[in-house]
């Protein structure tokens, strides 16, 4: 039984970072995987400190003979409080700089800006609605619906040294909603756990006219517990987003498939301490127009007060 529960307990925190940015809005995987993946105990608190780095290229809408690059730095502090035992709140405030760049032609010179701040806030909540539990087998499933929204709380006004407004995709903020909505499976037998998601996210437009397009983004992760504070992980983590609209003009260098072998590992330093860290490497990409995404690299420091 004492063995059952630890394994219950480690397994709510033993929840690595999968958030990373397929491209510079568009998330692979589940964007509310802090929110823990087996049923919550009540009045929990959970703090986590998160680093993200992503690349990637696209050709130039506007102008097409030119490539616009963007590496994406964030820094993201999150809370997750467990109000009630099958409810997870979970609050992630984005801190992030993006390096754009806009390359020359020969009759223009490059252009390149350097937006930093707050991004986009985002609050979801996880609810847990089916629970099944073995004592004897030391098996647990869950079942989970979750729902959230990203706010505009991101500049998206940065301009160029020219005084042009630069591509939308290196602004801070979307300056528009992100509503989602998913579900997750979780399946826990020691040494064993097994995680399954899928969500849905939309965009309204922005002040600009801009439309983000809306995504079906998913994951899919197994964990094995090597010794008794390290666990490894592997797992595939996926988006397909439509193309995004520019007053009302489809965007033909936007949207598409990226599926994502994600290598990665839990630490459990000390007590209520983890280090996470994984990366996710695309192998299957199938995106619009002319564009490239690099590996986005992930890790996190999380801390549990019960």
């Amino acid at each position: 039984m004492l063995r059952f529960i630890a394994l219950v307990l480690a397994s709510v925190v033993l929840v690595p970072p999968s958030v990373a940015r397929a491209c510079s809005i568009c998330g692979c995987g589940d964007p509310l995987v802090l929110a823990g993946d087996s049923m919550p105990v009540a009045n929990t608190l959970r703090f986590a400190l998160e680093y993200e780095y992503l690349t990637a290229t696209a050709r130039s809408d506007e102008e097409p003979d030119r490539t616009e690059s963007l590496t994406q730095m964030t820094l993201r502090p999150v809370v997750v409080y467990s109000p009630f035992s099958r409810v997870n709140l979970v609050l992630q405030v984005p801190l992030v700089r993006k390096d754009w760049a806009l390359s020359a032609t020969p009759v223009e010179h490059a252009e390149t800006a350097v937006p930093m701040g707050l991004g986009d806030l985002d609050l979801g909540v996880r609810v847990f609605l089916w629970d099944a539990t073995s004592i004897q087998a030391q098996r647990r499933q869950n079942l989970a619906l979750t729902a959230g929204t990203s706010f505009p709380t991101g500049a998206d006004d940065r301009t160029t040294a020219d005084g042009e407004r630069i591509d939308q995709h290196a602004q801070l903020g979307t300056g528009a909603w992100g509503p989602y909505v998913g579900a997750l499976y979780a399946f826990h037998q020691d040494p064993w756990n097994f995680f399954l998601s899928v969500t849905g996210r939309f965009r309204t437009t922005n002040s600009f006219g801009y439309r983000y397009g809306d995504a079906v983004l998913w994951s899919a992760q197994l964990r094995f517990r090597v010794v008794e504070p390290v666990a490894l992980q592997v797992g595939v983590d996926g988006r397909y987003a439509g193309r995004d609209r520019s007053e009302g003009v489809l965007q033909e260098n936007t949207g598409g498939l990226v599926v994502s072998a994600v290598p990665g590992f839990a630490w459990n330093v000390t007590g209520p301490i983890w280090l996470l860290a994984q990366v996710q490497i695309p192998f299957a990409t199938h995106l619009f127009g002319q564009q490239t995404v690099g590996v986005t690299a992930s890790a996190s420091l999380q801390y549990v007060l019960n």
